[in-house]
């Protein structure tokens, strides 16, 4: 042990082959490490990452759509399939006023037939949109209890490949069928970037 310490220490006459040594060491160690983990490294690489909700993009998300949509009030909700639970994010209304932040911010997803239509819609990547009615589901009547007469969800994102959230977006006085189509296209257009992949 001491001749290969003399034998290295005659090697390293100059500061560069200090250094060199140095790194040769660090990358041999790393190398090692790589070596040594390879599987879960492995397995880590090729394990698509779960998409999530791009959440620092949704307040400026919300002032686009109450301005492209036309709508009185914008809203965005996470959805956790596995839990069957919808939670509020955040809402913005067209007329400046605080939207109410609804209590409880947690809803079921699913809680009768016509909500696992409505799902299976979204998790296709289709809007839905109905007239509001204060006798449906408790986040219908949400929205029929600030004045609303139409509304429509729309998937985060629109698309089969992974459902994060929805855009519900209403309105006090019902539009026509053509802004409607209009206001759906703009909240498409935004739900595709509130998503990661």
């Amino acid at each position: 042990m001491t001749d290969r310490l003399t034998t290295l220490a005659n090697f390293i006459d100059r500061p560069w082959k200090a250094v060199a040594l140095v790194v040769l060491f660090i990358v041999g160690g790393i190398g090692w490490v790589a070596y040594e983990r390879r599987d879960a490294i492995i397995e880590h690489w090729l394990t698509p990452s779960e998409p999530y909700l791009r959440t620092t993009l949704v307040p400026k998300a919300l002032d686009t759509l109450v301005v492209d949509t036309t709508a009185d009030l914008v809203q965005v909700w996470e959805i956790n399939l596995i839990s069957n639970v919808q939670t509020f994010f955040a809402a913005r209304r067209a007329d400046g006023e605080r939207p109410v932040v609804p209590s409880p911010r947690r809803l079921p997803i699913i809680t009768t037939a016509s909500d696992a239509r409505t799902l299976i819609a979204l998790l296709d990547g289709s809007p839905v949109c109905v007239d509001i009615d204060s006798k449906s589901t408790p986040l219908v009547e949400r929205f029929a209890n600030q004045g609303m007469k139409r509304g429509c969800a729309v998937p985060i994102p629109p698309n089969s490949e992974a459902f994060v959230g929805v855009v519900y977006i209403a309105w006090v006085t019902p539009p026509d069928e053509r802004s409607e189509g209009v206001a759906v296209a703009a909240a498409r257009d935004i739900a595709r970037t509130l998503v990661t992949h």
